[in-house]
């Protein structure tokens, strides 16, 4: 039964995305798009099956773990509907009964080193819950899912892209879907696929927003807040100003656009370090603190495998700017291939030498006259800050490779618009293709 729901879902999707216009696209063929959907769905599925005979504990691995816990809201459905759906949509949902009843008996509804900031691991249950409606339990369902919101996340990121990079499809098509860690991570039953999503969308709206406001552009905006905001809040954080920045360059024709960007950023940052005098529980940086030690105890306490040291931060501005370029530099080139002692951080090394040498290429072919400014700086600082932000906080190199898996499509947008492509094939004829 479940390789029958899985193939009948991958049919009507596929089929969605040969009937909706959002999915055509000039250079992204309905052949091509659904051929790396269904590479993402064997992806998915190649994920599941190193965590069920790889890594064999269950109860600690992201892909199942939620899954699992997901039954217990979705029991309810048939139980009692009126408190599954205060569950799913968090109406009157904390209290002592919900507690006995139902979270009590998961294993994952609450953290470790709880705190006072949104639980995120609630938004991947509640997912799984929902999908469960569908999927009947059985989880490739839930695989097929994913691959197809992660996949329209993507489409919208590509869509956007090349009206603004010209000649550069295949290198794009590559450098957005198709990097290992996007696919393997990107791929799984896991927030990452619901973060590509929310942000591919967000990002695809604001840009034709403020070109031509539209109120279905806003709904989707706000809509694609609120699911980052439940999923991964400091993308979020990061995304907003970035976003602001491009629309004041774009308003004034892109003149100092760095500076623009480099402004709206240090002004956020400010405001944000000083949230507390206004908000007292939001401490921006006693919260950053916290997340650091609790990750260290948490990695520790599980004697995790690639626990790495990280330098240790306090809760003062300076030792945020000292530790920065040390917290970029783990995540951008770590783990080195001699630091890999696992199947994942083995993948990772790989795809980061191919990282490398994308970056090698692109500055000896660089060109900066005819790149989009707003583009590229919106690429280079979305990279910049969820790079320092994981290296910053995460001692686990297998939490690493996952944590910038967000920003690595940005990070290949932003090399493959630098490489003179025209250069690179009178050098090399043989790459023409």
């Amino acid at each position: 039964m479940e390789y029958f729901l899985t193939l009948s879902y991958t049919l009507l999707f596929i089929f969605l995305i040969r009937k909706l216009s959002f999915f055509n696209i000039n250079g992204l063929s309905f052949r091509i798009l659904s051929t790396i959907f269904v590479i993402k769905i064997l992806a998915g599925i190649l994920l599941s099956f190193i965590y069920t005979y790889y890594y064999t504990d269950r109860s600690t691995a992201d892909i199942f773990k939620y899954f699992d816990d997901s039954k217990i809201m979705y029991d309810a459905l048939f139980q009692k509907p009126s408190d599954f759906f205060r569950m799913l949509f968090g109406i009157e949902n904390n209290s002592a009964y919900f507690d006995k009843t139902y979270y009590a008996t998961m294993n994952n509804w609450y953290r470790v080193y709880d705190s006072n900031i949104y639980n995120e691991s609630h938004t991947i249950i509640r997912f799984n819950a929902l999908i469960r409606i569908f999927s009947f339990g059985y989880y490739h369902v839930h695989t097929v899912f994913i691959c197809f919101l992660s996949l329209s996340g993507l489409t919208a990121v590509y869509k956007l892209v090349t009206t603004h990079i010209k000649n550069k499809n295949k290198e794009l098509i590559f450098g957005i879907f198709l990097l290992p860690g996007v696919l393997l991570w990107g791929s799984g039953v896991m927030k990452e696929g619901l973060i590509f999503f929310g942000l591919g969308f967000l990002i695809y709206h604001f840009f034709k927003f403020i070109n031509k406001p539209q109120l279905l552009s806003f709904l989707w905006i706000i809509s694609c807040c609120i699911l980052i905001y439940y999923t991964k809040l400091y993308i979020l954080i990061i995304t907003i100003p970035i976003l602001i920045a491009h629309w004041w360059t774009k308003k004034t024709n892109y003149k100092y656009a760095f500076l623009k960007y480099i402004s709206v950023s240090i002004l956020l940052f400010l405001t944000g370090l000083h949230l507390h005098y206004i908000f007292p529980g939001l401490n921006t940086l006693a919260i950053l603190v916290t997340k650091q030690r609790d990750f260290i105890g948490l990695a520790k306490s599980m004697n995790s495998g690639s626990l790495i040291e990280i330098p240790i931060i306090t809760d003062s501005i300076w030792s945020l700017i000292k530790n920065s370029p040390t917290a970029f530099f783990n995540t951008f080139f770590r783990p080195f291939i001699f630091e890999a002692n696992s199947i994942f951080s083995f993948f990772a090394a790989i795809e980061n030498l191919f990282i490398i040498f994308v970056l090698i290429v692109s500055l000896f072919f660089i060109k900066f006259k005819g790149i989009n400014k707003s583009i590229f700086y919106s690429c280079l600082f979305a990279v910049i800050f969820m790079f320092i932000l994981t290296g910053l906080i995460t001692p686990v190199m297998g939490a690493i490779v996952r944590y910038k898996v967000p920003a690595l499509p940005f990070l290949m947008i932003l090399l493959i618009q630098l490489i003179d492509k025209e250069k690179m094939i009178q050098k090399f004829p043989f790459l023409k293709f």
